[in-house]
């Protein structure tokens, strides 16, 4: 446990008890920043960069293995980061049980309230950046087929297939989606920017849309969508 001054406390603590409820809400990244500071407000440095560095670390880690489950992360992501917070408020308990029992007091939770609403903006953020993405993919090497849930996963295989023949090879970096719109289903490809003033390669895209039509969707209609390297559309070929 971390020595602590017989002399009343000058620097303010955090009540582990919040942690929890900061967890559940906002995941137990900001908790794991707000522990770290407890550390350091009592002279603990060491502790503070440990905790620091290893929730942020677990925090990246955690990230990363729920975009690989197939399961809804939310169902996850709620009893881990309140484990966690459960876990923290046990490690700082008797810490601050004994802050206050030499006089030190309770900080204000102004910072940590700011801490969570950066932490949340950031996410809300990221979330309108990868809107237009998909989460249902299928890998050619290292071209991709993203679909909504308005296709079918065969449907995609159906079109990974067709592009696979002579489009996607071990070399080429090709992304693209499809979707349905009522009757039309909506083929999306990204582009250079300047794509979208080429005549040539519009006339190309006209004839593709045909194609797909033919061999892929059972002459349904097509639309192409060229768009940037976030599906945002840049110029639709109907």
């Amino acid at each position: 446990m971390t020595e602590i001054s017989t002399s009343v406390p000058t620097k303010k603590l955090w009540n582990p008890k919040s942690f929890i409820i900061i967890s559940a809400i906002f995941s137990f990244l900001p908790t794991g920043i707000i522990c770290s500071l407890n550390y350091g407000r009592l002279g603990d440095h060491k502790k503070k960069w440990i905790t620091l560095i290893s929730t942020i670390l677990s925090f990246i880690v955690f990230i990363y293995l729920l975009s690989l489950l197939s399961v809804k992360s939310s169902s996850l992501a709620l009893p881990v980061n309140a484990g966690i917070g459960i876990l923290l408020r046990n490690i700082q308990k008797e810490l601050y049980n004994e802050h206050i029992k030499n006089g030190g007091e309770k900080a204000s939770y102004f910072l940590p309230v700011l801490i969570c609403f950066l932490l949340l903006a950031l996410v809300i953020l990221s979330r309108i950046y990868t809107a237009a993405m998909p989460e249902n993919s299928i890998a050619y090497g290292q071209n991709h087929v993203y679909y909504t849930n308005a296709i079918t996963e065969s449907q995609a295989k159906k079109l990974g297939a067709y592009f696979k023949k002579d489009i996607f090879t071990d070399n080429s970096k090709i992304n693209i989606k499809i979707d349905k719109e009522k009757d039309i289903y909506v083929f999306s490809l990204i582009v250079q920017d300047d794509a979208v003033n080429n005549q040539e390669f519009i006339n190309s895209m006209k004839e593709c849309s045909k194609d797909l039509s033919k061999d892929v969707f059972n002459n349904n209609p097509v639309r192409v969508d060229l768009c940037n390297n976030r599906f945002k559309i840049l110029k639709s070929i109907n």
